[in-house]
């Protein structure tokens, strides 16, 4: 019978909050270049984040069993790594094809940007159910038109 698991250690909830910073680092970088240089171009930064997030999972993988990340919270961060990498991929899509929307240049970078502040919202959900909030600081995404 497996034992109950009584919650993250604090070195497990750092390295949770680490990954949530980082996915919010990417969000900020996201909506700079969507502001400067158009939601075509902020594609870039979804796959760099994709690409991050494949590098952690992998070296999650290679990490010993003995490792200060315990089985449960390496399943935690494997499964918030898979849904980063997948909402990368399907914003990713629908601003690929933005240039054959109907929609105007205006309107679609305000989709991009009510997108990425979804995702945004997403994982600050996220920290907080893991209750890994309390070693994060609020994110907050800015841009000027």
């Amino acid at each position: 019978m497996p034992k109950p698991v009584k919650g993250f250690t604090a070195y497990e909830k750092r390295f949770l909050a680490s990954l949530i910073r980082q996915v919010w680092r990417a969000c900020q970088s996201f909506v700079s270049v969507v502001v400067e240089r158009g939601p075509g171009e902020a594609v870039y930064a979804l796959e760099d984040l994709a690409e991050w997030s494949q590098a952690q999972s992998t070296r999650l993988r290679a990490t010993p069993a003995r490792s200060q990340v315990g089985t449960v919270a390496r399943r935690v961060a494997s499964e918030l790594l898979t849904d980063v990498r997948t909402f990368c991929g399907g914003i990713g899509d629908l601003l690929g094809n933005a240039h054959q929307s109907t929609l105007d240049p205006d309107e679609i970078e305000d989709e991009a940007l009510a997108m990425i502040e979804g995702f945004l919202s997403w994982t600050t959900l996220m920290a907080s159910q893991l209750g890994i909030s309390r070693n994060l600081r609020p994110q907050t995404l800015w841009h000027e038109r």
